[in-house]
């Protein structure tokens, strides 16, 4: 922790002499921490664990954020002092707004990364908080705590913890909320503000679309709510119920056996057959699929083949935390051929190719989708049928077979465990759902032309 040094009050002779004025609001000396390298500040009311709030300094600089903090805490000690009366929500919002406009300046930028590693050591930075006069008695009349001003501290906070598409995403939503609430003060949002504006994202959107970002809007808003900016938040219950089912569907099982049976008249050595079969008998996402390389088709020491999906390696990104899993390979799902799958992956690792893939995620998808689905399928082809319904087909098979929840996301690696049957439990030990994975499949059609029969 960092501790910022003591501040020395000195009181003129004539004020000495003036009765001493209790503050209606105690604080703790500053707290530091550090997250993902950035120094955040936290200020607190002195025996409380509730009413704090935390600010992002912007560095990874100690000696920076120091003074960074330093400047923060005497713009509050300023404040305070000329308004002992002081309430900790206006004592709170006297920091985020100090946050607000010192951060905005270039202090909390590393030297060295403004400058060059040359300047590593020099400090440029300007003293931020001078002469300040002491401000009336009476509380400055506060700024809007709009969306778009919520929005910069959640994601000063937040942001290093999502990935860049999920980033330019959450961006782009809160753009679009803010310019619809616009100077709305957060403080004192009512029920019928956040109503008002579902109401008119579903003027132009699907329920489902305005219900994930819904999610965003109250994602922000209980952020603000644990870390003090607000009392409270109004958007439970916010979501839309009805009208919400997904536009895609899922494969019957008879159109399953027609794409595999479709894919094992591709040649062994073509990675388009090995694409489609991956998707139909593990259920994961073309990202997932197309970017394996040979080192993340794995055999355990129980014997038990699986892919290994995950981000260690340059390009490579999952969706989520909880999509890193092993999925195992059922020899025979459908008729599909475990042993002439690892022939291709010995052909990769000899060729010194170390990604399994011989075309790229988008080529992958418009192959899948555009040509090899519809013809596989014929005039049972259905508009929507897509790469990604043979995630839904497993999660419906899955459902229908009486598969426990938790055993069902060790294989979809879902966000969320409770999701995983209602649009399509990571730590289930790989063999159980091994074997949970060949009962169900025992029962599926096996595909007309076994892959062995084919080059």
């Amino acid at each position: 922790m960092i501790n910022p040094p003591s501040s020395v009050f000195v009181t003129s002779p004539v004020t000495s002499f003036e009765p001493q004025i209790s503050p209606a609001t105690r604080l703790s000396r500053p707290y530091h921490y550090r997250r993902n390298g950035i120094y955040y500040v936290r200020l607190r009311v002195t025996g409380s664990v509730s009413r704090t709030v935390s600010v992002s300094l912007h560095t990874t600089d100690r000696r920076i954020a120091i003074d960074a903090s330093n400047d923060l805490a005497e713009a509050v000690r300023v404040f305070h002092l000329g308004c002992p009366q002081a309430t900790w929500h206006q004592l709170r919002d006297s920091l985020v707004q100090s946050a607000a406009s010192l951060l905005k300046t270039s202090f909390h930028t590393d030297t060295q990364r403004l400058w060059g590693g040359l300047y590593g050591d020099v400090g440029t930075r300007n003293s931020l908080v001078k002469n300040h006069s002491a401000p009336s008695h009476q509380p400055e009349m506060q700024a809007p705590l709009t969306f778009e001003v919520l929005s910069k501290l959640y994601l000063a906070d937040r942001a290093g913890e999502q990935k860049p598409t999920t980033l330019s995403s959450t961006q782009f939503t809160h753009g679009v909320i803010g310019s619809i609430l616009q100077e709305l003060d957060l403080r004192t949002h009512t029920r019928e503000d956040l109503v008002a504006l579902r109401d008119q994202l579903v003027m132009t959107r699907k329920p489902s679309t305005v219900n994930q970002m819904l999610m965003k809007v109250s994602a922000v808003l209980n952020w603000a709510v644990n870390n003090g900016h607000l009392i409270k938040a109004f958007d439970k219950k916010l979501k839309f119920t009805k009208g919400i089912e997904s536009t895609r569907k899922a494969f019957s099982q008879d159109q399953i056996g027609m794409l595999m049976d479709h894919a094992s008249r591709l040649p062994e050595a073509s990675w388009k057959r090995w694409l489609l079969s991956l998707g139909v008998i593990t259920g994961g996402r073309l990202n997932e699929i197309s970017q394996l390389c040979v080192t993340d088709i794995q055999t355990l020491e129980s014997g038990v083949v699986v892919i290994h999906i995950n981000e260690l390696g340059e390009g490579k990104s999952i969706k989520n935390k909880r999509s890193e899993r092993q999925v195992p390979l059922t020899d025979g799902a459908y008729g599909f051929d475990l042993q002439a799958f690892m022939r291709y992956v010995e052909t990769c690792k000899q060729s010194g190719n170390e990604s399994l893939a011989q075309i790229g995620y988008r080529p992958a998808g418009e192959w899948a989708n555009q040509q090899a689905i519809p013809q596989a399928l014929g005039e049972c082809y259905v508009k929507g049928l897509v790469f990604h319904s043979l995630r839904h087909s497993l999660a419906s098979l899955m459902q229908a077979k009486g598969v426990p929840t938790a055993h069902a996301q060790a294989v979809m690696g879902h966000a969320s465990g409770t999701i995983t049957f209602d649009t399509y439990g990571s730590g289930v030990p790989v063999e159980i759902i091994a074997e949970l994975l060949r009962v169900i499949f025992s029962a599926a059609p096996s595909s007309l032309h076994h892959p062995s029969h084919l080059s």
